[in-house]
């Protein structure tokens, strides 16, 4: 038998996030981090993190039995992206990051940097909540419409071309731009899209709302 995937799940402390999509939806096998505030999040989703890492600004240092990372006030990462970070030090294969999309437009921005982050380390990454999935590639991919009706696809690099089948708007060997908004909104026809990365790096917002 094969290594068993080593897997991490960041919780951010988003306001407003769903405490029940988070309680349904997150790996619990997985080893879970608490960024700051986002352990009060796991106490109402009744989830006991393995690691809190925070300068806990915006709540108060936890008394959990769990190892905790305090982090000074004044410094370069966000809470969130100083998680991603020990979670790659760590070792970790995969990365799922709940409780990251907020009304802070700068720090959602800097949640998906987070993406790029593990990209660039060959490591999977995706931001969700109840309403998003949000993920960084550079490879084709299925979209199924059982999970998501809905996908967006942004050119992180000067050119991207892609092939988009199986959608409402279609493409055939279609350049985006950094600055196109060309694979905004598009929609899901049959059970299944493919979206074909022939060159480029995308950045790709599925949504059900």
């Amino acid at each position: 038998m094969g290594n068993k995937e080593m897997k991490c799940t960041i919780v951010s402390g988003a306001p407003k996030s769903n405490v029940e999509f988070i309680k349904e939806c997150i790996d619990r096998n997985s080893f879970i981090i608490a960024a700051d505030s986002g352990y009060i999040y796991c106490i109402k989703a009744g989830i006991k993190p393995d690691l809190i890492i925070g300068d806990f600004d915006s709540s108060k240092r936890p008394a959990f039995h769990c190892d905790i990372i305090t982090l000074p006030k004044e410094k370069d990462d966000t809470d969130t992206f100083a998680c991603v970070k020990e979670a790659c030090r760590r070792g970790a294969e995969s990365v799922e990051i709940f409780g990251a999309i907020g009304s802070r437009l700068d720090h959602t921005y800097a949640n998906i940097m987070c993406l790029e982050y593990c990209r660039e380390r060959g490591i999977t990454a995706s931001l969700i909540n109840d309403k998003n999935r949000a993920f960084i590639t550079t490879e084709s991919f299925l979209l199924n419409k059982h999970y998501y009706c809905y996908f967006s696809v942004f050119s992180l690099t000067d050119y991207s071309v892609i092939s988009i089948s199986g959608a409402k708007y279609n493409l055939d060997n279609s350049e985006l731009n950094y600055a196109s908004s060309l694979g905004v909104s598009n929609e899901i026809t049959g059970e299944t899209a493919e979206v074909n990365v022939h060159s480029g790096k995308l950045l790709v917002i599925l949504s059900n709302d």
